[in-house]
């Protein structure tokens, strides 16, 4: 699903190096089920900024047969709640900013947040806490 959704070349993505040597944040990744056939998922990776409890989002994927069917909508909103009841400050990830809007997702450039080596238009940010709203730098692989 994965390969379909991001391409064959997918680990080279820089998404990828947040994801070399730190475990998923299990806690937070979800699944979406036709039945027995997995039909999508979301995960999530720790990351840091500024000192703030923060987690990249991603990937998210659906397979194609799925989309436009509101997998992807639930898998977003239940794991961001999961997120947020947790208390972590800050979700990041990398991606279509018009897409993500509507979960509440803004650019980072707008608090200087920043991925190396990513466009500043695909890193998009979710403050939760005030702690959040007020991360600025740099944001790294891992706790």
């Amino acid at each position: 699903m994965l390969d379909v959704s991001f391409g064959p070349d997918r680990h080279a993505k820089i998404a990828y190096r947040f994801r070399d040597d730190v475990a998923e944040a299990e806690t937070y990744g979800l699944a979406a089920w036709d039945g027995d056939l997995m039909i999508g998922a979301i995960q999530y990776w720790p990351c840091s900024v500024a000192g703030v409890k923060a987690l990249l989002l991603g990937p998210l994927a659906v397979a194609p047969s799925y989309r436009g069917r509101g997998a992807a909508k639930a898998l977003v909103n239940q794991s961001l709640r999961l997120v947020e009841d947790a208390g972590l400050d800050l979700v990041v990830l990398i991606g279509d900013p018009k897409l993500y809007l509507q979960y509440g997702f803004t650019p980072a450039r707008g608090q200087d947040l920043s991925i190396d080596g990513e466009p500043d238009e695909r890193v998009q940010m979710k403050p939760l806490t005030e702690a959040g709203r007020r991360a600025t730098g740099l944001v790294s692989p891992g706790t």
